[in-house]
This record gives structure tokens, C-alpha cells and sequence, in this order.
């Protein structure tokens, strides 16, 4: 081993740790609560960077996803409520997703969907009734 150099070994395992991770996000991560996806988010090996690979984009926009969740449970003032939306937006963006399919944004385009859905659903329990 090469001083300061992790050895072969490593660098070769790292890319299988990764997609071993990720490669749960649509199916696995959308189907847990809400406690759960933060609590699988949070074991990743990495700092998410939303302008990285596509591995670290998923990430990014899994952290999204989880972060107005979490705005959402308060809106709603319902954790059952909120899990109910997550279904339904699940099974929505299933959908919008299946164009991409086997493919590599497969992941992105999914949370994409969700994020999106999210953001409409925000604005619409934020904003004030104007008479």
C-alpha cells in the first residue's frame, strides 16, 4: 500500500457500497414513514451535493423530499395524514416515473415528481384565503 492511499481493495468496494445503497431510493425509501426514510437517509457514506454525480442528486432531493415531509406533518397537524399523502403521491409518481424505468434518473425523475407534488401541496396550505 502506497502511503496515504486507501488500498485496492477499498477503492474497488466503494462503488458497490454506493449502489447498494442507493439503489433502493424509489422502491424501498418510498415506501417507509417518514421517521424511517430520515433514519435511511442518514446512513449514507456521504454529504449529499445537488450539483454532483447522480448518485449524490438522488441523495440531494431524498433530503428535500424528507425535509418538506417534515413541513408538511406540520401543516397537516397529522402524522397519519401526512403518511396518507405519501402513499397517494407514491403511487402518483410510480406513474410519472415508469418512462424511466431500468434507467439511471430512474431515481431522480421519481423524486423529482414527489418534490414537485410536495411544493403544489405547500403553497396551497401556506398561502392566506384571499377574498
Amino acid at each position: 500500500m502506497v502511503s496515504g492511499f486507501p488500498p485496492l481493495r477499498l477503492l474497488l468496494f466503494v462503488p458497490v457500497l454506493m449502489a447498494t445503497v442507493l439503489a433502493p431510493v424509489p422502491a424501498q425509501a418510498a415506501d417507509d414513514t417518514l421517521r424511517q426514510s430520515m433514519r435511511q437517509l442518514g446512513r449514507f457514506p456521504f454529504r449529499p451535493d445537488c450539483d454532483g454525480n447522480t448518485q449524490e442528486i438522488v441523495a440531494c432531493q431524498w433530503r428535500h423530499r424528507n425535509q418538506d415531509d417534515a413541513t408538511l406533518e406540520r401543516l397537516l397537524g397529522s402524522t397519519a395524514l401526512l403518511e396518507q399523502w405519501r402513499a397517494s403521491r407514491r403511487r402518483v409518481c410510480e406513474q410519472a416515473a415508469a418512462k424511466a424505468e431500468g434507467g439511471s434518473i430512474h431515481a431522480v425523475v421519481w423524486l423529482s415528481c414527489e418534490n414537485n407534488l410536495n411544493a403544489a401541496l405547500i403553497t396551497e396550505l401556506s398561502q392566506p384565503l384571499v377574498p
